[in-house]
């Protein structure tokens, strides 16, 4: 038998300091999570909280792909006042965000993050304070352009065509 559903376990106690650990070596560019997080808070076209981005490694034809949260984003606090984790955790298909409390030193996230060397992005595009990468490599701080913003040079596929001014 599978896990339950999250409406079937029922509400889960919210975590007083949520965070979130994305997982860059499971991340697979698929968008479910952006357009999760989209659909959820009703944005407009052209308008990201949570962006993919798809940026080619250095001397090779390989691509990483790094989700992107803006500092409006709100770690899913609708989702989260039902006892659910946000939106984009339960898109994602292969498990690449990890949602939960940040506040105690032993909870699963931060095991989590302290096991796999999890740190913050930093640089031009910083996002979110309360989420942390897995498998961030030096070279894609400098790599991903304004970040978040939809902007039309950005090399990497977007799947709302026209929507940016």
């Amino acid at each position: 038998m599978s896990d339950p559903l999250p409406w079937e376990r029922g509400p889960q106690p919210a975590p007083r300091e949520p965070g979130l650990s994305v997982d860059l070596r499971r991340c697979i560019g698929c968008h479910a999570c952006s357009i999760a997080c989209k659909t959820a808070h009703e944005l407009p076209l052209g308008e990201f909280r949570l962006r993919v981005r798809w940026l080619p490694r250095p001397g090779g034809n390989q691509l990483a792909f790094v989700p992107l949260f803006a500092e409006s984003c709100d770690l899913g606090a609708a989702a989260r006042a039902h006892g659910l984790a946000p939106e984009c955790v339960r898109a994602c298909p292969t498990e690449a965000l990890r949602y939960g409390e940040r506040a105690e030193e032993d909870s699963p996230l931060r095991r989590f993050e302290a096991a796999e060397q999890a740190q913050p992005f930093g640089g031009k595009a910083a996002t979110h304070a309360a989420i942390t990468y897995v498998g961030l490599e030096p070279w894609i701080p400098g790599a991903v352009g304004k970040g978040v913003p939809l902007d039309p040079s950005d090399p990497d596929p977007i799947y709302e065509q026209g929507g940016a001014s």
